[in-house]
Order: structure tokens, then C-alpha cells, then sequence
């Protein structure tokens, strides 16, 4: 089913970082990820936070490999171990249809060398059509000569634009950073106390007309809770040349209530067409009570600004949830209306199940 398929598009199969740290003063993704763009394998460090500030209950033991099962001191003299498992349960109802499927979404496992100047990350495991098959996914290393300075190449996600939760918003699929995003890359980070900056260049992979890319980020950290960032993307293949001006900001107004946005412009050039188009991105977080949030989210998209036939909004309301280490539930409720089908509205639901090891 049509709709269906664009879920499975949209969902990514990572795991992926949590940007709203920003109001508890968690500034640089390193902290928590070995990634310096945050997402995939945790420190000791981030799964403490896991149990110290996300969930609602558990203990520092419970949050490490395993539930603790394996003593911690030891195993990360060595390496770091991680992996997750992922399933979503989408719905979707309007006056002709009502449906809906549970999706396998992500099953892996990633295995990390790291010290102090520099890591070796592999993740192994992929779904393809709800089968899993035990190769890789994504990889890199990553030196640094200095503590502000990273060199990380491989294949994994491009910076650009908020890298969190939200898997079937809008804008990862109109950056293309959705289902499949992972690039070779080579990237060069800064990262000071208030200012980080990225240089990046990727090429698509196992596609016929490859897409090379040249990206610019800037993020600028101040006031303790607050972060805004601007980006840039330049993409070029045999088909089209497209140029990404995008800006996003997490702004932590207290440790309960923060605000998520995104905005991305495009303008892609073919041989006989040009087109300009852009997206946003809304989300509204108040935290109830350690552990749970109640969210209000809200999107908008325009496939071409000469044509009104292109516009998408979708607005709602959702949750996020923290039992216990190791144990993320996430659920939210849309409605959408699309001009494409004469201002037809549409519910749609999903609710996402996240363990990670």
C-alpha cells in the first residue's frame, strides 16, 4: 500500500541522538555518543544520563551493556558494545480507509576501539523488506589530533539539519537523509564550548546516479539552554544540481519545556526544470514528569512555491516516554491535509518501540 511504503521511506533504522539534552546543558553530542554528531554508540558516560536524566526509573548499573549483566570497568578497557531493536505501529484513517501494519524497523549491533585520540566504529545488522541480514551498515574512523578537533571518515549519516527522533517527519525525506541515508563521508569538526563547525563531503552510495555533496554546519551554543545552527548543502549528479540552505535551533526555556525547529530551502536545477521548495519542522516538548513528555508537533511542506498543489501540512500531538534504561516508547497522533487531494485530511498515528542493548 502507497502509504505504507512512504512510512517505511521516511523511518530511518538508526539509532539517533536526543537534541533536546540541550536544556539540561548537554552542549556537544560527544558527551553522550562517540559520534561527534551525536546518534549510534553511547559513552559510558551517555548511559548513565540514560538513568540520571531520562528515565523515570532505574539505577547507573541498569543503564550499562546488558542491563549490567556485564561489568562495565572491564569491557570498556577494550571496547564499547551497543546495538538496538526498533519497531513502529503506524495507522492511517480518512473517509475511504482505515489501516494499518506493524513495521520491523532496525536490528543491530554496533561494536567500537576507542581512546583518547581517535575510534573505530562498525554497526552490523539490516532489515531490507522485514528480513535481517548481518552485514554492515554504516562504519568509520575518526582521529583527533586535538580535543576540539575530529577527522572522521566512512559511511554514515551526513550533518545537516536536526539529527533526533523523528524519523517520519517531513524533512528527512526532503534532505533525502531517510531510510538508506548513509554516505561515504569524510568530515572535519570543531567543537569549542559555544561554537561548533563542520566541513563535510559525501557521495551516495549503490545507486546509479550517485549524488556528490558538499556541506557546510555552524552551531552556536549560549545562554546555557539554547542552540541555533546554520547549514548548507551543495549536491551534484548527472541529473540535477541542487543547493540546501537550511537553519535549526533547539531552545531549552526550562529543564521541562523546550522548543524543536527546523527550515530547509531548496533549489534543484535539471536541464529543463528548476524548482524551489522548503519545509518545516515544529516540536513543542513540556516534561510531566521525569521520564515522560507530552508533545505538540507541527509540519509544513511545499514541493514547489509556484504550485499550490504541492503544499502538506500536518499537526499533532504525541508522547515520548523513558520507563526504565534501555526502554524508549514514542507515540503520536497527526492530522494531515494535502491540496494535492482537493484539501482531503487524513489521521496519522505511529507508535514506536526502542530497545537498545
Amino acid at each position: 500500500m502507497k502509504w505504507i511504503s512512504l512510512l517505511v521511506i521516511l523511518f530511518g533504522t538508526r539509532a539517533w541522538a536526543f537534541p533536546e539534552l540541550t536544556r539540561f546543558q548537554y552542549n556537544n553530542c560527544s558527551a553522550c555518543h562517540v559520534s561527534p554528531s551525536g546518534g549510534g554508540l553511547l559513552t559510558s558516560y551517555g548511559r548513565s544520563l540514560s538513568s540520571e536524566v531520562l528515565s523515570t526509573w532505574g539505577t547507573e548499573k541498569e543503564a550499562g551493556f546488558l542491563h549490567g549483566a556485564v561489568d562495565r570497568e572491564t569491557l570498556e578497557q577494550w571496547i564499547l558494545v551497543g546495538g538496538d531493536i526498533r519497531g513502529v505501529q503506524v495507522h492511517k484513517e480518512n473517509a475511504a480507509v482505515k489501516t494499518g501494519r506493524f513495521i520491523k524497523m532496525q536490528a543491530d549491533m554496533s561494536v567500537g576501539f576507542v581512546r583518547d585520540q581517535g575510534a573505530l566504529v562498525l554497526t552490523l545488522g539490516q532489515l531490507e523488506d522485514e528480513v535481517w541480514y548481518p552485514y554492515g551498515t554504516s562504519y568509520y574512523g575518526m582521529w583527533k589530533p586535538q580535543d576540539e578537533v575530529s577527522l572522521r571518515a566512512g559511511r554514515f549519516v551526513p550533518q545537516f539539519g536536526v539529527y533526533g527522533l523523528e524519523h517520519v517527519a517531513f524533512a528527512r525525506s526532503f534532505t533525502g537523509l531517510g531510510l538508506g541515508a548513509t554516505r561515504n563521508v569524510a568530515e572535519v569538526q570543531w567543537t569549542g564550548e559555544q561554537w561548533t563547525s563542520n566541513v563535510s563531503v559525501a557521495k551516495q552510495v549503490e545507486v546509479d546516479d550517485p549524488e556528490t555533496s558538499y556541506i557546510l554546519q555552524a552551531q552556536y551554543f549560549f545562554a546555557d539552554r539554547y542552540k541555533v545552527a546554520l547549514n548548507y548543502w551543495r549536491g551534484q549528479n548527472d541529473g540535477f544540481d541542487r543547493d540546501l540552505y537550511g537553519t535549526w535551533m533547539i531552545l531549552g526555556f526550562s529543564p521541562r519545556l523546550y522548543w524543536v525547529n527546523e527550515l530547509d530551502w531548496q533549489d534543484k536545477k535539471s536541464s529543463s526544470t528548476t524548482t524551489h521548495s522548503f519545509v518545516t519542522y515544529n516540536k513543542l516538548g513540556y516534561t510531566l514528569f521525569k521520564g515522560f513528555d507530552a508533545l505538540i508537533v507541527g509540519e509544513y511542506q511545499k514541493g514547489d512555491v509556484s504550485d499550490t498543489s504541492t503544499e502538506v501540512n500536518r499537526y499533532g500531538i504525541g508522547f515520548q516516554f523513558y520507563p526504565r534504561p534501555h526502554f524508549e516508547f514514542t507515540g503520536t497522533w497527526t492530522k494531515q491535509n494535502s491540496l494535492a487531494l482537493a484539501g482531503q485530511e487524513a489521521d496519522y498515528a505511529w507508535f514506536i518501540l526502542h530497545y537498545y542493548l
